[in-house]
């Protein structure tokens, strides 16, 4: 940053295609998507296929400084009506909060360019308050697809449900409990998260306890499914 400001030809070297910036968002941002962005080193182009050629006129043009510096402010916030990192109201009940970031299971696990063929993605949400229920889902209906697998955090479960008709809707789902039930009636309040990597997904959980009124909550033991 300070060798950027006062030297503008470095400037200009490090935020160039194939320099530092653009290297380390290649790492960083492996196999993630920014909506209307793309992936990192691809914007739009080949959204649906990574083998198509990107444009070496727009690899050129990139500012791949001011690229990196958006993807890491943007890709941890919520998609419209929630912008921002954090969630203060819901006026809806059941609404649903999409995150900003997509993961790219055709690119994870690759290898592509300098990344390791192991890449993996993790992601973790916070609950601060909550008065009724939450839970963490990956889903693929954007792309075209018709499953989803989602995390109840307080109970424990994992469910898969996969869409088999639209008209008339017909929905086939599956359940497992690898964890225990652990509000009895409350709303989960505390850390979850995903993992992916190899083709495999687990969810993890860290729950709030405090062991009296006055006493300020804890993060228990993470478990995982």
């Amino acid at each position: 940053g300070a060798a950027d400001a006062a030297c503008r030809s470095l400037r200009q070297l490090n935020q160039a295609f194939s320099g530092p910036w653009h290297g380390l968002g290649m790492q960083t941002f492996h196999g993630l998507e920014l909506e209307n962005e793309g992936v990192f080193e691809r914007g739009t182009a080949g959204d649906d296929d990574e083998d198509v050629v990107v444009e070496p006129r727009w690899l050129a043009r990139v500012d791949w400084r001011n690229r990196f510096a958006r993807f890491r402010a943007e890709l941890p916030t919520f998609r419209s009506p929630f912008a921002g990192h954090e969630i203060l109201s819901v006026e809806q009940a059941d609404e649903i909060a999409y995150c900003r970031c997509r993961l790219r299971t055709d690119y994870l696990g690759t290898g592509t360019g300098s990344c390791p063929s192991d890449a993996a993605a993790y992601l973790e949400v916070e609950v601060l308050k909550n008065p009724d229920n939450v839970s963490l889902a990956v889903v693929d209906f954007e792309a075209g697809g018709c499953s989803s697998v989602t995390f109840s955090p307080d109970t424990g479960a994992v469910i898969r449900e996969r869409k088999v008709r639209e008209a008339p809707r017909k929905v086939e789902g599956a359940y497992i409990q690898p964890l225990a039930t652990i509000t009895a009636g409350q709303g989960f309040e505390g850390s979850m998260g995903m993992y992916l990597r190899g083709g495999h997904l687990a969810f993890f959980r860290g729950h709030y306890r405090s062991t009296s009124e006055n006493e300020a909550p804890e993060l228990g033991p993470w478990e995982t499914t």
